[in-house]
């Protein structure tokens, strides 16, 4: 059973709790992607291979500085993957007068003919090795996964646009147009695995941006104390990407000849002050998951640990899931969604 709910709404810094719950059976997705001849050769190679490559401290972040607990921002400008015919021709179409052209970015640091290396981001003083942690990722065990979204406002570009006009907040209260049509997506594909799925539908952010994270962490313990059986919980954001001058870019890559938005991994940990002293459990999870999203070269960015908790400390299978950014269109991002679910079910099997 796939379940809806909406709930925890915050206004003015009041949490009301309003029950409205909508049960339905999700529609079962179009068979997986075959995984490519590079991804299977990665995968063959996950036990013996050196996979694990850190930042140096001469790279460049991958975000600026802001907020603790904001997981988007913007991100330096690398070179575009080589586009699809597809993508070409809807570039050399006309933008209306004023618009601003998106531009596709490829976040990966990897190409599409290289064998994919567990790359991370780290903004903290914690030196970690994701090989070793996803080679001894526990056993989370079965159960069912509560999907949520922090920032349920984050909001795409209609399909098939690639521009945006001056002023764009890239926010919509519509659910069907927001993050959260992504997630139904995500979670769609674990039902038609047999996984069980709780889907919390409510946006927190509405109302007050600043206190989101608060009300999502009241919401994922009632859902906690509700429902025992609950081994993960994701929370699925998109990204804001920018260029050097501030223009909104889309992160893009292509799998079996369809554009893709890339995800990104964002792992929490107390070392801005939170009790959470199982975050490098929750590391070793995001490590083996990264793995079996690495399957496509090129689709997943860097996994990015942060300071801050994300509320990640409720549950030990506990991860937050960037799918795409605000250029990207809603169908690259539901194709990103498609893909992330299957690899996430391939994690599920493994840690059962």
């Amino acid at each position: 059973m796939y379940i809806l709910r909406e709930g925890f709404f915050v206004k003015q810094g009041i949490f009301a709790i309003i029950t409205a719950a909508a049960i339905s059976i999700a529609t079962v997705p179009k068979g997986a992607a075959a995984i490519p001849e590079k991804g299977q050769e990665y995968l063959q190679r996950l036990a013996t291979g050196t996979l694990y490559v850190p930042y140096t401290a001469e790279d460049k972040p991958l975000y600026s500085e802001e907020e603790e607990q904001n997981a988007g921002a913007s991100t330096e400008y690398i070179s575009v993957e080589e586009s699809t015919a597809e993508e070409s021709a809807s570039e050399e179409q006309p933008i209306p007068e004023g618009a601003i052209a998106v531009q596709a970015v490829n976040l990966s640091r990897l190409e599409p003919t290289d064998i994919p290396k567990l790359l991370l981001a780290n903004e903290t003083k914690y030196s970690v090795n994701l090989e070793s942690l996803a080679d001894t990722a526990q056993s989370i065990g079965t159960g069912s996964v509560l999907i949520i979204h922090t920032h349920g406002t984050e909001a795409y570009l209609p399909s098939g646009q690639d521009y945006y006009l001056e002023g764009e907040d890239f926010r919509s209260t519509n659910s069907r147009e927001n993050v959260v049509a992504v997630g139904a997506v995500f979670g769609e594909v674990l039902e038609s695995h047999g996984i069980t799925v709780y889907h919390d539908q409510s946006l927190y952010d509405e109302f007050s941006y600043n206190n989101s994270y608060t009300a999502s962490r009241s919401a994922c313990r009632q859902w906690l104390q509700q429902h025992p059986d609950i081994r993960y919980v994701i929370d699925i954001h998109r990204d804001a990407v920018s260029d050097g001058s501030g223009q909104s870019q889309k992160t893009l890559c292509t799998v079996e000849g369809q554009s893709v938005a890339q995800v990104m991994l964002v792992i929490g940990t107390d070392e801005a002050g939170a009790s959470h002293a199982s975050w490098q459990t929750n590391l070793s999870v995001g490590a083996k998951y990264q793995q079996y999203l690495n399957a496509h070269p090129t689709f997943a960015r860097p996994m990015y640990l942060r300071r801050a908790s994300y509320n990640q400390q409720l549950c030990t299978g506990s991860m937050l899931l960037e799918v795409g950014s605000a250029a990207n269109t809603l169908d690259e991002a539901k194709a990103a969604a498609t893909l992330a679910a299957q690899a996430f079910c391939k994690l599920y099997n493994e840690l059962k």
